[in-house]
């Protein structure tokens, strides 16, 4: 299964998201086109760093079962490297905040590659208000004519798996201050179940909150 993690714009969460999903499969192949930390590195299974002069995804990561695709517009200018991985992913996931530049960008984003991608699945992002949620909902519902779209709210799931690593994430134990995000990796497991769901089999159109 190849999954594609897009947006035209940076700092919705995209990157995190792509990276914990990898983490999550296991032995999914992670491919970006932006600079991996060494601290990721560590954590993943294999990773490629296609340089942005590259216009096309090279076939021998175009091959592979199972992968991970996380492509940003990279500056003002979408990458043509998401226009081909698009077209060879089974599905799209396109990550955003509730705020209004955000939506937006998810809006431009779905219509740039709505034309070719098999599925595309929107993420609202680390959210903290349930009315944001529900605005940013029927906000993107009403303007792209009811797409899939699930959510997750904030947490600092991320910002620990960061900092202690895969092992940490894959060993979270009840410690003080730690049963919340056992909770969290819980409700990060079933989104990224659900997006493997989604991209993988057939399936009617829904709508979910996580």
């Amino acid at each position: 299964m190849k999954i594609l993690y897009f947006s035209l714009k940076g700092g919705v969460g995209k990157s995190s998201l792509a990276l914990n999903h990898s983490i999550e499969n296991g032995d999914y192949v992670y491919v970006t086109n932006d600079i991996v930390s060494d601290i990721d590195r560590s954590q993943l299974f294999e990773f490629y760093q296609i340089m942005d002069k590259k216009k096309r995804i090279p076939q021998k990561l175009t091959h592979l079962k199972n992968v991970i695709f996380d492509f940003g517009a990279m500056s003002s200018t979408p990458d043509p490297k998401i226009t081909h991985a698009v077209t060879i992913c089974d599905g799209v996931v396109i990550p955003t905040l509730t705020d209004e530049r955000s939506l937006k960008a998810t809006i431009e984003s779905y219509n740039f590659i709505k034309d070719n991608a098999k599925r595309i699945i929107i993420v609202i992002n680390n959210y903290t208000q349930e009315k944001k949620y529900d605005y940013a909902y029927k906000l993107l519902s009403e303007a792209l004519d009811n797409p899939i779209i699930l959510g997750v709210r904030t947490s600092t799931l991320f910002e620990r798996v960061a900092k202690d690593g895969a092992d940490w994430f894959r060993n979270i134990h009840h410690g003080k201050g730690v049963h919340q995000l056992i909770k969290s990796k819980k409700i990060h497991q079933e989104l990224y179940n659900e997006i493997n769901y989604l991209t993988g089999r057939k399936y009617e159109i829904i709508t979910n909150t996580i």
